[in-house]
């Protein structure tokens, strides 16, 4: 049976190693996965230089319709990808990435498209942290 199309390609890149971090994580749920790009950004790098890694990744994957996740909204790997991404109408960039918008974005590859899994991280992000406390507030009011 043929394996379904992935609608979408996914790139992480953030600071350190945490998208290679975050890809090991997501295969030990999902196995060896091939649908996951990592990207690191390490101290004395520039926008420039992100950019470039992006471009090559794309080029070497032959990646369209890309999600780039990143860590934190403004931070260099976001504002390199948001740079790409002004110049192509096939990526967009989601920042604030975490274990759960991964595990998503890898799960929901075929079944999602590029516009139809945005506004759904999005979604999983405010409902992936979680309080303890709250929670126990929220139960004990419940009774």
């Amino acid at each position: 049976m043929e394996e379904p199309k992935q609608q979408y390609s996914i790139i992480v890149c953030a600071h350190g190693d945490l998208a290679e971090s975050l890809k090991r994580s997501v295969e030990m749920i999902f196995g060896k996965t091939e649908a996951l790009y990592p990207i690191r950004f390490v101290p004395g790098e520039n926008l420039e230089d992100i950019k470039k890694k992006l471009v090559a990744v794309i080029e070497r994957y032959e990646l369209n319709n890309i999600l780039v996740l990143t860590d934190l909204f403004g931070g260099s790997p976001y504002n390199a990808s948001a740079t790409l991404a002004f110049e192509r109408n096939d990526m967009d960039v989601v920042s604030g990435v975490n274990l759960p918008i991964c595990i998503e974005a890898v799960a929901n590859r075929t079944q999602k498209s590029l516009e139809q899994i945005v506004p759904y991280l999005q979604q999983i992000a405010v409902d992936s942290v979680k309080s303890f406390r709250s929670l126990m507030t929220e139960e004990e009011e419940e009774l």
